[in-house]
C-alpha cells in the first residue's frame, strides 16, 4: 500500500498540470514567440547598419597603388635600374551628402521601429480576438451541459407521464430525440473549442498542447462608448501613421542626397617616385566633369519615391478615418444589444422556463408548450453569448483603430 502511494504521488509530480492562460499572459507570449514579429524585429538590426554606415566619415575607401619597373639608363642600352612608385589615393564629397544620407537613414531606421510596433498592434489585436473566441467556446461548452441536463430531466419527467397516460408516445420520441440532438450539440461545441485553442497557440508561437487553456470573462456590461471627434487626432499617434511620415522624411533626404551627388567629388592623390637620379612626390586633384552623368535616374528614382510615399501617408490616414468610423459604430451597436439583451431577453426567458417547468410537472402545461419555453431560453442564452462575443471583438477593433483602449 505504502509502495502505491508513493507512486502515485511521483506520477502526480511528473504529470504537467495544465495552466489556464489569462489574456495579458497570452499577449506577453505572442509577443515573445510570434514568428512574424520575430522576423520584424530582425529589421532593426539592418536599419543600425545603414545607419552605421551612412556614419562614416568618408565614403569610400583610400586606394594604395605601388608599382616596380625596370628601364636602360642609355638610349642604346646598358645599366638597367628599377623605379618605384607610390600613390594614395581618397575621394572627398562636397556638398554635405554625408549629414544628408544619416538623415535618411535616421529616418530608415524609425520606420523600421514604427513597424515594429505596428506590428505588434495587430498582433495584440488578433491575440485578443483569439482570446474572445476561446473564452466563447469555453461557455459554449457550459450551455451544451446545461441543455444536455435539461434534456436528460426533461426525458425522465416524460417517461414517468408517458407511463401515467398524461403525454403520447410522439411526445416522448420527441423528448428522446431533442436528447440526441442536445447530446450532438455538445460534441460540436467541444470541437469547436479545440479548433479554436489550436489557432490561438498557433498565434502564439506554441506548440500544441492538450493541456492548454484560457481563463477569463467576456464583457458583462456595456462600456461608454466616447466621443468619436475626440479620438481622431489621438490615432494618428497610431504606428503606422508614424512609419508613414518617417517614410515621407527618408524619401525627402533621399532626393537631397540624389540631387547632391550630382555635384561630383574630388580625389585627392599622393605620390611618390623614385629612380636612380631623383625622388618625386607631390600631391595630385581629379576632378570628373558633369557633362553626361548628372545622376539624372537617381533623382527622378528619388523623387517618385518622395510622391508615392506622399500618397501612401494620405491615403493611410483617410482610411484610419473610415476604419475609426467603422469601429465606433459597430462598437455602439455591439454595446447597445448586449444591454438589451440582458435587461429585456436573457432575464424574462430564463424566468418563464422555470415557471413553465414546474407547471409541465404538475400537468398544467404539455410537452410541447415546455419545449418551446425551453428552445427560446437556449436560443436567448446563446445569443447573449454571442453579443458578448460581438462586444469584446468591437472593443478590440476600436483599441486597434485608434491605438489605445476606452480607459
Amino acid at each position: 500500500m505504502t509502495r502505491m502511494i508513493i507512486f502515485t504521488c511521483a506520477l502526480l509530480l511528473f504529470v504537467p498540470s495544465a495552466h489556464a492562460m489569462t489574456l495579458n499572459d497570452a499577449v506577453e507570449t505572442a509577443l515573445k514567440n510570434n514568428p512574424d514579429v520575430q522576423i520584424v524585429r530582425l529589421e532593426e538590426g539592418a536599419a543600425q547598419g545603414r545607419l552605421d554606415q551612412a556614419g562614416l566619415l568618408l565614403k569610400s575607401n583610400p586606394v594604395i597603388e605601388g608599382s616596380v619597373s625596370r628601364k636602360d639608363t642609355l638610349p642604346e642600352g646598358g645599366e638597367k635600374v628599377k623605379n618605384y612608385g607610390l600613390r594614395l589615393s581618397q575621394e572627398f564629397e562636397l556638398a554635405g551628402q554625408r549629414g544628408l544620407r544619416v538623415d535618411a537613414a535616421r529616418s530608415g531606421r524609425e520606420k523600421v521601429l514604427q513597424d515594429i510596433r505596428d506590428k505588434e498592434r495587430v498582433l495584440i489585436a488578433g491575440v485578443k480576438d483569439a482570446f474572445a473566441r476561446a473564452l466563447a467556446a469555453n461557455r459554449k461548452i457550459e450551455l451544451a451541459e446545461e441543455v444536455l441536463k435539461l434534456q436528460e430531466e426533461l426525458v425522465a419527467s416524460a417517461a414517468v407521464k408517458y407511463q401515467t397516460g398524461d403525454i403520447s408516445a410522439l411526445e416522448q420520441n420527441l423528448a428522446d430525440v431533442e436528447l440526441g440532438k442536445a447530446r450532438r450539440d455538445r460534441m460540436l461545441a467541444e470541437r469547436e473549442r479545440r479548433e479554436a485553442l489550436l489557432r490561438m497557440q498557433e498565434l502564439l508561437g506554441l506548440k500544441p498542447s492538450a493541456g492548454f487553456t484560457v481563463e477569463g470573462a467576456l464583457p458583462s456590461e456595456a462600456p461608454v462608448i466616447p466621443d468619436r471627434g475626440k479620438i481622431t487626432a489621438a490615432s494618428f499617434q497610431r504606428p503606422d501613421v508614424q512609419s508613414a511620415a518617417a517614410e515621407v522624411q527618408q524619401a525627402k533626404s533621399a532626393m537631397k542626397v540624389a540631387s547632391r551627388e550630382a555635384i561630383p567629388s574630388v580625389t585627392v592623390t599622393g605620390f611618390y617616385n623614385q629612380d636612380d637620379k631623383l625622388n618625386e612626390a607631390g600631391v595630385m586633384l581629379s576632378f570628373p566633369l558633369p557633362f553626361f552623368d548628372r545622376k539624372q535616374a537617381d533623382r527622378k528614382e528619388a523623387a517618385a519615391k518622395a510622391g508615392q510615399a506622399l500618397i501612401k501617408q494620405a491615403s493611410l490616414e483617410r482610411a484610419i478615418e473610415g476604419e475609426i468610423e467603422a469601429a465606433h459604430a459597430n462598437l455602439a451597436a455591439a454595446a447597445e444589444e448586449l444591454s438589451l439583451f440582458k435587461k429585456e431577453v436573457l432575464g424574462k426567458a430564463v424566468e418563464n422556463l422555470g415557471l413553465m417547468n414546474l407547471a409541465f410537472k404538475e400537468g398544467k402545461f404539455g410537452f410541447f408548450e415546455v419545449r418551446f419555453a425551453q428552445k427560446d431560453t437556449i436560443d436567448a442564452q446563446f445569443a447573449y453569448l454571442e453579443s458578448q462575443v460581438r462586444l469584446q471583438l468591437a472593443l478590440n477593433a476600436w483599441e486597434k483603430a485608434t491605438g489605445g483602449s476606452l480607459k
